[in-house]
Formats: C-alpha cells, sequence, structure tokens
C-alpha cells in the first residue's frame, strides 16, 4: 500500500467513526439527515473504487473456498 492509498484509508477509517459517533448520538427515532447520507454514499463510493472486479472475483473466490473447506467433501451435513 503507498503512502497516499495509507492516507486516504485513515480519512475514511475517520470518517467513519465521525459518523458513528454522530448517529449513535442522535436519537434513536430520529431520522438519517441529507448531510450523513452523503457521507455515507461517500464511503460507498470510496469502497467500490477501491475494489477492482478483479479483487471481487479473488475475495469471493476466498470466500466459497472457505465455505468449502468448513463443509468437507461429504457436504452439508442434516439432522
Amino acid at each position: 500500500m503507498t503512502y497516499e492509498e495509507r492516507r486516504r484509508y485513515r480519512e475514511l477509517v475517520d470518517e467513519v467513526e465521525e459518523l458513528r459517533d454522530r448517529l449513535e448520538r442522535a436519537d434513536r427515532d430520529e431520522a438519517v439527515t441529507r448531510q450523513e447520507a452523503l457521507v455515507l454514499l461517500g464511503l460507498v463510493e470510496a469502497a467500490i473504487e477501491r475494489v477492482s472486479p478483479e479483487r471481487w472475483d479473488r475475495a469471493l473466490e476466498a470466500v466459497a473456498g472457505e465455505a468449502a473447506r468448513r463443509v468437507g467433501p461429504a457436504g452439508p451435513r442434516r439432522n
């Protein structure tokens, strides 16, 4: 990871923490504000930009491989 990637990652983590704090302080019945929604959208967009389709493929293959390993050769057990 380059210095710029680390810096951007740290900025995103800080944004998430600030938003979490703000939402935790809010009344449970209070709606999300437009500003909070825009912060969420920015975080989602940043996550999408960071993950190429090839990375998604590798991640999903890793998840499928781990699931297959845990199930084992006999497949899922039925009770």
